[in-house]
């Protein structure tokens, strides 16, 4: 494994705990009535941290290709720390365009979940067939990368949904609670979350159809591989969210419960083997 990829992913790592810790207490020391409440630097400093992060694994992913000329997605480490990066550039537009500072404590703490997995697999073996290195191939995997990000901070937007009204419920929003967004806002998030990952997801999985049809494989062994499996019914899920809340006018918490549940499709996702899905050199 490339040793300047791994070392500046690592120093990404140690920015994105700083802006996890940052985001988390700013939610503790600027609520109400409690004695630092004029001190907003802590936002900066996880912006900058989360920022900075930000260009430290794109650099990362670049010394990679250039030292390897191969793609991030020849490993388990690239496309864990690609899936880290992309997470956190979601998360750093939906903190400055929808000002959710608590998304950023909920969500930064997946971003370092992926980016510790990925630094984990840096002795995973490499797909040196040509076929990974094809553009088809890198846009099939980068769109269903974005569309799972996009995923992941729904999900994190119903959590935060879910404890926010049990909160107003029982009349104790109190204390760092009552910086929670409105749930309005929440839910806006996590809408605007599925409206689009819902399309990248869409768009890889029609990629990869295509290109099996191109290579004239068996459409029958892959839609027998559980992991393609997998992957039509998370898109059948959040088609279901969206469909639920456009055309059946579903509101409030049952849907926030159906992302909910989409978590361990995104895991199923993840951890099913997959024939299809090896690139042997």
């Amino acid at each position: 494994m490339i040793e300047p990829s791994i070392l500046l992913n690592e120093l990404a790592l140690i920015l994105y705990v700083i802006a996890a810790i940052c985001y988390g207490a700013s939610l503790v020391l600027l609520a109400p009535k409690a004695p630092s409440t004029n001190n907003t630097s802590l936002l900066l400093w996880a912006r900058v941290a989360l920022v900075s992060a930000i260009l430290l694994q794109l650099a990362a992913t670049g010394s990679w290709c250039v030292l390897t000329h191969l793609s991030p997605f020849a490993s388990k480490y690239g496309t864990l720390a690609v899936m880290a990066w992309t997470l956190a550039i979601l998360l750093l537009f939906f903190d400055l365009r929808l000002r959710l500072r608590a998304l950023g404590a909920a969500a930064s703490p997946i971003v370092i979940l992926f980016l510790v997995l990925g630094l984990l697999n840096t002795n995973s073996p490499l797909a040196k067939n040509r076929m990974i290195e094809t553009q088809v191939v890198s846009l099939h995997v980068m769109t269903i990368v974005a569309g799972i990000a996009l995923f992941v901070l729904a999900f994190a937007c119903a959590c935060l949904y879910l404890l926010q009204n049990r909160l107003l419920k029982a009349r104790r929003v109190a204390g760092p609670f009552r910086l929670l967004p409105p749930l309005a806002t929440l839910d806006r998030a996590a809408y605007l979350s599925v409206a689009y990952g819902l399309p990248l997801l869409t768009l890889g999985l029609a990629l990869g159809v295509a290109y099996i049809f191109y290579l004239h494989t068996s459409p029958l062994l892959w839609l027998a591989d559980p992991h393609n499996l997998a992957a039509f019914l998370t898109w059948f899920l959040y088609a279901f969210y969206l469909l639920a809340r456009l055309a059946f006018g579903w509101r409030g918490i049952r849907l926030q419960y159906v992302l909910v549940a989409g978590l361990p499709f995104l895991l199923i996702l993840y951890l099913l083997p997959s024939p299809t899905h090896h690139f042997p050199q």
